[in-house]
């Protein structure tokens, strides 16, 4: 019993670092753009591919439509970025379709990153979905794990 309840603890901890990182996806892509609407240089390398490509757009139309092209970029920014704190808060719910969903967008997103060739940012892509792939296969396991638990806890 000692045994799973640290297999538990330590799948728990696999499964919720994978799940957050829906979360820092998302502010640093907001942070990203923030700057990038505002003329800044900067950008997070662990930010969506998608958001800055829409960003990108924006300046550039900023130049010949006015701020109306940074203001509809950063809605859709917004928007998109909030798709991803949902995958977050539903990960993290135990809504392991939610986690699958999310780091498959996150991998199409990442194939953005061949556009450019942009290999700093595929790099952080790898990075990134190396721990969202470790915590689905985390929930998983922790699925089994608690489901194997009851039943013994259940059984005379």
């Amino acid at each position: 019993m000692e045994y799973d309840n640290y297999k538990l603890a330590e799948l728990t901890k696999h499964y919720k670092s994978g799940a957050n990182w829906f979360y820092w996806l998302a502010g640093l892509s907001i942070i990203t753009s923030l700057i990038a609407i505002g003329g800044g240089g900067i950008q997070f390398i662990f930010s969506l591919g998608i958001t800055q490509i829409i960003d990108g757009i924006a300046v550039d139309l900023s130049l010949d439509m006015g701020s109306g092209a940074k203001a509809v970029a950063l809605v859709l920014d917004l928007i998109i970025s909030g798709v991803f704190v949902l995958f977050g808060y539903l990960s993290n719910q135990r809504q392991l379709w939610a986690y699958i969903v999310g780091t498959v967008l996150f991998v199409l997103d990442g194939l953005l990153c061949l556009i450019g060739p942009d290999i700093i940012s595929l790099l952080a892509h790898a990075v990134v979905l190396f721990f969202l792939i470790r915590g689905i296969m985390a929930g998983r396991e922790l699925i089994a794990l608690e489901k194997a638990m009851a039943q013994q806890a259940a059984a005379p």
